[in-house]
């Protein structure tokens, strides 16, 4: 009975889950064999870039440590259990910094491979995967010259710290990595800077060229004041098309819920019955019934939020404006303010998520309401998924020290250097190795919502059917299936269905080799 030869092209956290679950599958399939490849450029596979061990203790999660968890069924420990063991303790609605995390997930990958099952063999490579190529049934890798049955692309972030950007003096593509593009001499101390974005890897930035370099936030009564230690640059000057800021995740410690489990019990089983209707759609039902609940929340009259939201989203902010949002969403998170409409929105848009990805996820909507959906989920983005309180604090306290500027959000402050601190968006825009060529060669097609393709089974699908032993996990599928920048094992069970494929395949071509 020969192999069945499997690559595992890119193994940050997706392709961890992946491994897991065919080492789980083969475990209780003794009788098939399977070598597997695994290509992460990285030198700390299960973590990847994102969580990379090595980056700053400053850049922190914007996810809660109690809902990081690697394993499924209780077979290794949680992130918090994994922690207790370590010199400092850690909570459960601690947001902790990536490296941390990106330990622990290191840690997984090696566990699953110490506790792998005998019938999988594993191989490492530590490459970047250029191509991927058809050859009869199989499938060539370059550049490691293997051939395999099936491939599965876990390739994240679509090369998401834009490795092939050159810097320039004057020009940082991406931030990321730190310790390389916002080093000392890429960004030198009292220079002036403009940053591209407003969201998360701005904030990134933001630290890591302040705290990063020295610097020193302290609790205030309002917030935090700042330090300088003299090594930061003189005027930090973000832009971005909306102005429009993220708002803070609130300190479940110091925050008052206004409605119970059973509230939110009720909203999500209403939510179920109205998706469970043949012509549900999101336009006319399921954004409607958002903003209903998010009125319930907090007592509100009936077309408050929708008038609140409608506001937002068509409203370019001024530096007043981003001023006086960031620090009521702030105060909101840390219990010293009542919570506004944009809090309720942001609270039904996390709570009911995982229904909006069961429904959405494979699903090939209408044009237009795919559109509408689009459009609504990246304001949503702002409200329900922005950073950990803390950090918004110490935006706030950057700006009032005037090393922050919100007097340049057109993107027309002088500066040194100009950073790109942004990503490339989840979903097919900016595909890259070997996703792009595969695309090209007409083995991957593109959904409704924007995504790579893909069935239950996470498959690649083309106008033709499946393409037979090819796979793609993660953002890459972003669309096609919703809610892929998550950690969380709870909310897809692709990788589980995909080993699942594995082993099913294994069997069929055992049965063949017999009748042979």
């Amino acid at each position: 009975m020969s192999d069945t030869e499997i690559a595992i092209v890119g193994c940050g956290p997706k392709g961890l889950y992946a491994l897991d679950s065919l080492c789980e599958a083969a475990r209780r399939s003794p009788e098939h064999r399977f070598a597997v490849h695994i290509l992460e450029p990285s030198a700390h596979p299960g973590a990847g870039p994102v969580y990379d061990p090595r980056q700053p203790e400053v850049l922190l999660m914007n996810f809660p440590a109690g809902l990081i968890n690697a394993w499924t069924g209780g077979r290794g420990p949680s992130f918090l259990e994994w922690a207790a063991g370590g010199p400092s303790p850690v909570d459960a609605g601690d947001y902790v910094p990536r490296a941390r995390v990106g330990q622990y997930l290191f840690w997984s990958f090696e566990h699953v491979i110490a506790q792998a099952p005998s019938n999988v063999r594993q191989i490492r490579h530590e490459t970047r995967v250029n191509d991927v190529q058809r050859v009869a049934d199989r499938w060539s890798i370059s550049p490691v010259n293997i051939t395999v049955d099936h491939v599965l692309i876990t390739t994240g972030h679509q090369d998401g710290f834009r490795h092939c950007a050159t810097s320039t003096l004057d020009h940082i593509p991406s931030p990321f990595p730190i310790d390389r593009r916002l080093s000392q001499t890429a960004v030198p101390p009292a220079t002036t800077v403009r940053c591209k974005g407003f969201a998360l890897t701005f904030i990134d930035t933001l630290l890591a060229l302040t705290e990063g370099r020295g610097g020193v936030f302290t609790p205030s009564a309002t917030g935090y004041s700042y330090v300088p230690s003299g090594k930061e640059p003189r005027r930090i000057a973000p832009f971005s098309r909306s102005g429009r800021p993220m708002r803070a995740k609130v300190e479940a410690v110091l925050f008052t819920q206004p409605q119970d489990d059973a509230f939110w019990d009720d909203r999500r089983a209403e939510l179920s019955r109205m998706l469970n209707t043949p012509n549900a759609n999101f336009t006319h039902h399921i954004w409607p019934a958002f903003l209903s609940f998010a009125d319930q929340v907090l007592g509100n009259t009936p077309g408050t939020s929708a008038d609140f939201f409608t506001h937002r989203s068509q409203t370019i902010f001024k530096p007043d404006d981003i001023r006086q949002d960031l620090r009521i969403g702030y105060d909101i998170a840390m219990g010293r303010r009542a919570q506004d409409s944009a809090w309720a929105l942001a609270e039904v848009w996390r709570r009911c998520y995982s229904r909006l990805i069961d429904w959405i996820s494979h699903r090939d909507m209408g044009t237009d309401d795919a559109h509408y959906f689009r459009q609504i989920a990246a304001e949503m983005e702002r409200l329900a998924f922005g950073p950990p309180a803390q950090n918004i604090g110490k935006l706030i306290a950057l700006e009032e020290a005037g090393i922050v500027s919100f007097d340049h959000m057109s993107g027309d402050a002088a500066a040194e250097v100009t950073i790109n601190a942004t990503i490339p968006p989840a979903g097919c825009a900016e595909l890259a190795a070997p996703l792009r060529g595969l695309l090209r060669d007409g083995f991957l097609s593109i959904g409704t919502m924007g995504g790579v393709a893909v069935d239950k089974d996470a498959h690649a699908l083309t106008s033709d059917g499946i393409t037979r032993g090819l796979s793609v996990i993660g953002r890459a599928a972003e669309g096609c299936v919703l809610g892929n920048d998550t950690l969380s094992r709870g909310l897809h069970d692709l990788p589980e269905n995909w080993a699942a494929s594995i082993l099913c395949s294994a069997r069929q071509s055992n049965e063949l080799e017999h009748s042979l």
